[in-house]
């Protein structure tokens, strides 16, 4: 069975964050641009700010700068616990 799906946009966006950030003087930030989300995951301009949007306003997303983002803690937890589901069932 893959995880995929059951994984919607949200979460693909959220992830490809957490595999991509980076410590920027003792914080982490994502290093992304908009238009290389859109790139990676396919995905229009609009759909990936809408979903930026959206994580901001559910305390998933934080803007530090215009342009560089950063993870919650809480983001974070559902990174790390779908990742064990994931590895449950793969057996990994």
């Amino acid at each position: 069975m893959t995880m995929d799906l059951f994984l919607n946009d949200y979460y693909k966006l959220l992830k490809l964050l957490y595999n991509n950030q980076t410590i920027v003087l003792d914080k982490k930030v994502v290093p992304l641009t908009q238009m290389e989300i859109c790139a990676v995951l396919n995905m229009s301009k609009v759909k990936v700010n809408t979903i930026f949007v959206e994580l901001q306003k559910e305390n998933l997303l934080i803007q530090e700068t215009r342009g560089k983002y950063s993870l919650t803690d809480k983001a974070e937890t559902i990174i790390e616990g779908i990742g064990k589901i994931e590895n449950k069932l793969t057996g990994v």
